[in-house]
C-alpha cells in the first residue's frame, strides 16, 4: 500500500500475485521506490519470512511429538505380536512332535491331515513374524528419523575414523565377506587430513554405505558372475580437486543402481531392498549428517557394474 501507481515500472507485468516473498524481493529493482520505502519493505518482508519459518518449525515440532507418541503406542502391541508368534511357532513344533510320536495310533489320512495343518500353521506364523518384524523395523526407523542428528562439529582426523568404519563393517558383514570372498580395503591418499564433523554420526553414515556395498555385491554374486570376477569394496580418503577439504569415496562393483532412480535414493523410506531387509532411511540420514557438517554427497553408478558415493567435507 506504500507503492503508488506511478512508482511501478510498467515494463514488468505485476498483474500476477507473488507466490513468495523472495520473488517480490527479486523484483524490487523493477519498482521505482524511494530508498526509505524500499528499505521498509525489505524489513517487512524479512520479518514475515522469519515468522513463517518459526510457524513451520512449530508445526514440525508438533508433528514430531505426535509421531513419536504414535510410534511408542504401536511398538508395544507389535512387540506382543512378534513375541507371541515365536511362542506359538514353538507350540506348533511341539504338537507336530506329539503327532509323530502317536503316528501308529492313527490312520494315515488323519496323520497326513494333521501334518498338513501343522505345516500351514507354521508357514502362516512365519509370514506374521516376517511382516511383524518388518513393521517394527519401519517404526524404529521412523524413531531414528525423529532423533536429533546435529551433534557437535569438531576437527577430526579422518584416517582413524575411516579405519574404524572398515573394522566395524568387516565384523558386521563377516559371513558375507567370507562367503563371497569380498575384498574390503582402505586407500588413504592424503595422510593427516582433517574435517570438521560430528565423528560418531559420520562414522554411522559411512558404515551404512559400506554395508550397502556389501549387500550390492552379495546380490550380484547370488545372480551369478564370471569366473574371473573379483568382488571389491573400497573406501578412499583424499582431498577434492580444489585442494581444500576432504573427499571420501565408497566404491563397489556390485549390482549398481538404475539411472532412473538415482535422484530418489536419498528419499526417506525409499529402498530397492525388500521391506523385510531394510526400511530405507540409511542414505537419507547419511545425507542429513553430511549436510549438517557443511558437506555434499553424490552418487554415480552403472547398472550391474559399479556404484560410487562421494562425500565432500569442508
Amino acid at each position: 500500500q506504500w507503492i503508488t501507481e506511478g512508482e511501478i515500472n510498467h515494463n514488468t507485468d505485476h498483474r500476477e500475485p507473488y507466490r513468495n516473498y523472495s520473488s517480490l524481493l527479486n523484483d524490487l529493482n523493477d519498482v521505482q521506490l524511494t530508498a526509505a520505502k524500499k528499505n521498509g519493505l525489505k524489513t517487512f518482508i524479512s520479518l514475515e519470512e522469519a515468522q513463517n519459518k518459526l510457524l513451520t518449525q512449530e508445526r514440525q515440532a508438533t508433528v514430531g511429538k505426535l509421531t513419536k507418541g504414535l510410534i511408542d503406542r504401536i511398538l508395544n502391541p507389535m512387540n506382543y505380536i512378534n513375541n507371541f508368534t515365536l511362542l506359538t511357532k514353538g507350540l506348533v513344533k511341539d504338537v507336530l512332535q506329539d503327532i509323530d510320536d502317536d503316528k501308529d495310533k492313527m490312520s494315515p489320512d488323519i496323520y497326513d491331515d494333521l501334518v498338513d495343518v501343522s505345516d500351514m500353521m507354521t508357514q502362516n506364523l512365519g509370514k506374521i513374524e516376517q511382516h511383524g518384524m518388518a513393521t517394527t523395523r519401519i517404526l524404529k526407523a521412523m524413531e531414528e528419523l525423529l532423533k536429533e542428528h546435529s551433534g557437535k562439529l569438531e576437527p577430526t582426523e579422518m584416517e582413524p575414523l575411516c579405519k574404524q568404519c572398515i573394522d566395524v563393517i568387516s565384523k558386521y558383514c563377516k559371513d558375507k565377506i567370507e562367503k563371497y570372498g569380498i575384498s574390503v580395503t582402505f586407500d588413504n591418499r592424503k595422510p593427516g587430513i582433517k574435517a570438521n564433523i560430528d565423528a560418531a554420526n559420520m562414522e554411522k553414515a559411512i558404515a551404512s554405505m559400506l554395508s550397502n556395498s556389501i549387500y550390492a555385491i552379495s546380490k550380484k554374486m547370488e545372480k551369478g558372475v564370471a569366473a574371473d570376477f573379483r568382488p571389491e569394496v573400497k573406501l578412499t580418503l583424499d582431498e577434492p580437486e580444489s585442494g581444500k577439504g576432504c573427499l571420501i569415496s565408497i566404491y563397489d562393483n556390485g549390482i549398481g543402481i538404475e539411472e532412473s532412480i538415482l535422484d530418489k535414493i536419498y528419499d526417506p523410506f525409499f529402498t530397492t531392498k525388500p521391506t523385510s531387509e531394510a526400511p530405507g532411511v540409511g542414505l537419507y540420514l547419511g545425507q542429513q549428517i553430511v549436510q549438517y557438517a557443511g558437506g555434499t554427497i553424490s552418487a554415480r553408478s552403472v547398472k550391474d557394474e559399479y556404484t560410487e558415493f562421494r562425500i565432500t567435507l569442508p
